[in-house]
């Protein structure tokens, strides 16, 4: 049984390697160090203690814990995820942590995901740009490799092991792939990480159609690793995950991943180390034709050549540090974790109930769940916050702490008359990991069931409401949420997403009005679920009582589909109230004249009383293009700080490759067709047409490319191909070697550098040089320099 020769329990075992869950072991003989891994997309996830998941980390597993990657998003703040990505970077070095595994790059097709929180929202420009953001951030000082994931398409948690995205080549490219591109070219991430499902019926991981377009179309030259466990057939086919596996048409069958599809589609790293990695070895070992070794031990070189790349671009030769070393962890990391807080939440709805100072409330009511602040998934993104805990109930009593602050949990007539007499009353409903996240069965996280609050929140809103019109209804989930039931009964409503350890705190700050709120919905809210999704686009392919396995993905979905279809939202994308006021005046919009690029400026006012920031968005439409393309999308955004009654000219650069759409016929490369017309670009504080200020451009023909270039990607590997090694290497000096006797990274290192430097294999000089020689550096003098010194010392 083929998927039994895979360990998940760790401890190296016939995996080999570490732990087997995300230490790689050194490699002293030949001065390569292990790869030390750790999630996610809130910080580090350390859990302590002494198992799997504990070194590097510190003996009580905690670490900064910022807010969840989609309250980060609402801050539609680029500069501001940079340096939370650099934090980031920062804390994983300390842990001498070598890849950091974040960012999520994927969009909201259905705002069930119940991995919405680990997202940027619907929109794949929007994520593109927020994703490149954080990756810079990280990989700043080149200490530490950040991951983009999940490649491609992973949108479906219930099913994701087997699930197929199914859709059409423009949808792949203009909607799927577009982030990807974005990330690629602004970033340069050093990582990819692969998804479990599968697209247009092939799984992301081992059909070469897609890693050829991320290395060949978009120009990513880094290394790429499979999810964990995913090529394990017991996983991928649903063999141990009971009855929700029984929904996989893949259950009870065995061998249908071929054993060396991953590294012939050209995956680098089997994650943690599983049964593909072992047979593929297992080959190179027992080649006996020529032609077979050429093409099996390429691949093997490859991929060693690549991984081995990615180590020397971030240090990883030499000895390894020393990991007992306890950190301090330092409390410029909860300032940044608060500021991303403050400007995550969003206003949705205020009919001048807020702010509310201090000396304005003598009596404040509390109810929900106040006294448990939720931090969100207890999967990949699950971290141990080091630092200060403020629950909702801790911030509300800290900033109205010359106030009655009661925490409402019984129906008594006493209760009834506080919440009848409140100054004002807040209530914390919401989500929390059993019902949204990474789907662990049978009881953690999965898809949301349903878009509105639970019934039982409702009801408690709607009889609060009948007593108390001074009700601001505080909203944890890891997407939108539909308001209708309550909406008109309420005075406001604030979204906090999972805001973090200090999110009690930010938004006590944001109710007294001691910060003005600023941030924006990363997706649009509906007024029923069906809105958000075409007509024909089954509505709850995640549900696994109604099991879709091969759903059809929408071409526009969101605002786009909603803008289109003339569909009214509740609260439109990128939307979000102020305290203050802002005007937008005379827009204008230039053609570059050095490149392919527009120059937007418009005049933004703050009218009110109060300092602000003010999210600037770009839309662009052309309603009489020909060609099949989307309806609306957005091509640029800024943020910017204005003083009460200051009036600044914005500018923003638009790309007209973000304007273009994706056609086939433009040439083997992809990329996109501008087509010849009238663009309207329209400019204003959300996707919501008739508050937005508009100029119509006219734009000629014009082709884009991808960000990669003809030969900058690894060519494609063919039997006949060996030109750079020995087609029958000296097999000798690895046939005394048996899996798992030793480990098959070990192995596969050293085998592929005795192919290489068959005279000196074991001289870590000349195998310093030559993976210099190997590294694709960006800088023709670093590299010089690099193998002058190696060349010295050998």
């Amino acid at each position: 049984m083929r998927w039994l020769r895979c360990d998940p329990g760790g401890g190296g075992g016939v995996a080999g390697g570490g732990d087997a869950w995300f230490n790689m072991e050194d490699l002293p003989r030949v001065g390569i160090r292990g790869m030390r891994m750790r999630d996610g997309p809130k910080g580090m996830t350390c859990q302590g203690g002494s198992g799997a998941f504990s070194a590097p980390c510190p003996a009580d597993g905690t670490s900064p814990s910022f807010p969840s990657q989609v309250t980060r998003a609402a801050s539609w703040s680029t500069e501001l995820e940079e340096e939370i990505g650099q934090a980031i970077g920062d804390i994983a070095a300390t842990l001498d942590i070598h890849a950091a595994l974040l960012p999520t790059i994927n969009i909201l097709p259905w705002l069930n995901w119940g991995r919405a929180q680990e997202s940027y929202g619907e929109d794949p420009f929007f994520s593109g740009k927020m994703g490149a953001a954080v990756i810079r951030g990280v990989q700043k000082d080149k200490k530490v490799m950040a991951t983009a994931k999940h490649f491609l398409a992973n949108n479906i948690e219930n099913t994701r092991w087997w699930v197929s995205a199914e859709m059409d080549e423009k949808t792949l490219h203009d909607v799927y792939l577009r982030a990807w591109a974005i990330v690629v070219s602004d970033s340069a991430p050093e990582l990819v990480m692969t998804s479990y499902n599968r697209i247009q019926g092939k799984w992301a991981f081992t059909d070469p159609k897609f890693i050829d377009i991320l290395r060949d179309q978009l120009g990513f030259d880094g290394s790429i690793m499979t999810d964990w466990y995913a090529s394990w057939e017991a996983i991928t086919g649903g063999m141990i995950l009971g009855e929700v596996g029984q929904s996989s048409p893949f259950y009870g069958v065995k061998g249908f991943i071929p054993s060396n599809s991953l590294y012939s589609a050209g995956v680098d790293m089997e994650m943690p180390f599983c049964s593909k990695n072992r047979d593929a070895v297992a080959q190179a070992q027992a080649c006996g034709d020529a032609r077979e070794d050429c093409t099996t031990l390429q691949h093997l070189d490859r991929a060693t050549g690549r991984i081995l790349r990615s180590k020397l671009r971030y240090g990883l030769l030499g000895e390894s540090k020393n990991h007992t070393r306890l950190p301090a962890w330092d409390e410029k990391f909860d300032r940044l974790i608060l500021r991303a807080a403050h400007e995550g939440l969003v206003l949705l709805k205020n009919e001048g109930l807020l702010p509310k100072a201090g000396r304005a409330v003598e009596r404040l009511a509390v109810l929900g769940s106040a006294e448990q602040l939720e931090l969100g998934d207890h999967g990949s993104s699950a971290v141990k916050p080091a630092g200060r805990l403020v629950t909702v109930l801790d911030g509300l009593k800290e900033k109205y702490h010359g106030a009655d602050v009661r925490l409402i949990q019984q129906n008594t007539t006493e209760d009834v008359a506080f919440v009848r007499s409140a100054d004002l009353v807040v209530i914390d409903v919401g989500f929390d990991f059993t019902f949204e996240g990474e789907f662990l069965p049978p009881a953690t996280g999965g898809d949301r069931k349903y878009l509105t609050l639970h019934p039982l929140h409702v009801h408690l809103i709607q009889q609060v409401a009948s007593v108390n019109h001074n009700v601001v209804v505080v909203i944890t989930s890891g997407a939108s949420v539909i308001v209708e039931d309550f909406v008109d009964q309420v005075q406001a409503i604030i979204w906090m997403g999972y805001p973090g350890p200090l999110g009690g705190q930010a938004l006590a700050d944001v109710l007294a009005g001691d910060v003005n709120p600023s941030g924006k919905m990363p997706a649009v809210t509906p007024k029923r679920p069906q809105d958000y999704l075409p007509s024909g686009t089954p509505l709850e392919p995640w549900a696994l009582d109604k099991i879709d396995v091969a759903p059809a993905y929408p071409y526009s979905h969101g605002f786009k589909h909603m803008w289109q279809s003339g569909v009214a939202p509740r609260y439109p994308f990128g939307w979000g109230l102020s305290y203050t006021r802002y005007t937008y005046s005379q827009l204008d919009v230039f053609r570059d004249p050095g490149g392919d690029r527009l120059l937007v400026l418009v005049q933004v006012t703050n009218s009110g009383g109060q300092a602000g920031l003010e999210v600037v968005q770009v839309y662009a439409t052309c309603q009489a293009c020909r060609k099949r393309r989307l309806p609306v999308v957005l091509v640029a955004f800024a943020k910017v700080l204005l003083q009460p009654s200051e009036t600044k000219e914005v500018k923003l650069l638009v790309d007209l490759k973000d304007v273009a759409a994706y056609d086939a016929e433009v040439g083997e490369v992809g990329g996109g067709w501008l087509e010849k017309g009238a663009y309207d670009f329209l400019v204003g504080p959300a996707a919501q047409e008739d508050v937005l200020l508009r100029q119509t451009v006219l734009l000629e023909d014009q082709a884009f490319r991808y960000p990669g270039r003809p030969g900058t990607a690894d060519s494609k590997v063919t039997p006949s191909e060996c030109q750079h090694f020995r087609c029958v290497p000296d097999m000798n000096r690895i046939r005394g070697w048996s899996p798992p006797d030793k480990n098959p990274m070990d192995l596969l290192i050293v085998a592929s550098w005795a192919r290489l430097y068959p005279l000196a294999a074991g001289s870590a000089a000349v195998l310093a040089a030559g993976l210099v020689l190997l590294c694709c550096c960006r800088c023709r003098q670093c590299c010089k320099s690099k193998v002058t010194s190696a060349k010295k010392t050998s």
